[in-house]
């Protein structure tokens, strides 16, 4: 059964606290979410679960975009014991929260770098934390971003070069993150990769396009989209790493309205 997942910094303002943001989902009717795990402890997590239960289906913050950014490149060997050190701690923090998932960004371009040799440095830094990861049964999704609107200079703009990362680092515990948003802006055919590529997706998100706001209206027709995602067979959750045109609670029931078969 597909289900939306709340996110819990995107959808909210910064005033809003991680408690009240926890809070509104489950009012809202959310039976998951996902947030940024560097920014709350997993003490706070584990006694909201036992307030609220909610499922934590996939967080983001192991890896940054540039250097100085304080978070560990995928892309830079000099990086990959960091990355390590950090990748113990979010597995540690997951195991904790019962949370399945950590996202991975792909970081932006090297100056005089090709794209084979960033790809090559990704495959051997996902190779050094798999069996971290393994060991744990924690999958890290790999999440292309559009360098058009959002990510000008990153790198892994498209689902192919995310597959072939996946694919050359070879573990059921490494997978692609197809983010509807930023795979639309890019590359179109959504629903053509999904059916063909869903063995090497592990999760997904969406947003309207264009605005990345609540998927409602915009280019994509997202009824079809996710049918499609149902019939590989995909049962979790979909991440709405959107953030809202209103107030979070508007855009919830917005989005409740539109989709209420995907909330609880």
């Amino acid at each position: 059964m597909l289900r939306f997942a709340a996110h819990l910094e995107m959808n909210f303002g910064k005033e809003v606290s991680f408690a009240d943001r926890w809070h509104a989902a489950a009012d809202s009717g959310f039976a998951g979410c996902e947030f940024v795990w560097r920014q709350h402890e997993w003490q706070e997590v584990q006694d909201l679960r036992k307030a609220r239960p909610l499922q934590v289906s996939c967080m983001g913050g192991t890896t940054g975009f540039q250097t100085g950014g304080g978070r560990p490149l995928l892309t830079r060997p000099e990086d990959r014991e960091w990355l390590a050190r950090d990748v113990r701690t979010a597995v540690d923090y997951a195991q904790r929260t019962a949370c399945p998932r950590l996202i991975f960004v792909p970081g932006n371009l090297q100056p005089g770098w090709s794209i084979e040799r960033h790809r090559k440095e990704a495959v051997e830094s996902l190779r050094a934390i798999v069996p971290i990861v393994e060991e744990a049964g924690v999958t890290v999704v790999l999440e292309p971003l559009n360098s058009k609107a959002d990510h000008p200079g990153i790198y892994c703009d498209s689902s192919a070069e995310a597959m072939r990362i996946v694919e050359q680092v070879g573990s059921r515990n490494v997978k692609l993150l197809y983010d509807i948003y930023h795979m639309q802006i890019m590359e179109g055919s959504l629903i053509e990769t999904i059916r063909k590529h869903h063995d090497l997706i592990g999760y997904y998100h969406v947003a309207k396009v264009p605005g990345r706001h609540e998927p409602l209206g915009g280019e994509v027709n997202l009824p079809p989209v996710l049918e499609a995602i149902a019939e590989t067979g995909y049962d979790g959750f979909i991440g709405l790493e959107y953030s809202p045109e209103r107030s979070a609670e508007e855009a919830y029931r917005s989005v409740k309205a539109a989709y209420p078969a995907y909330l609880r």
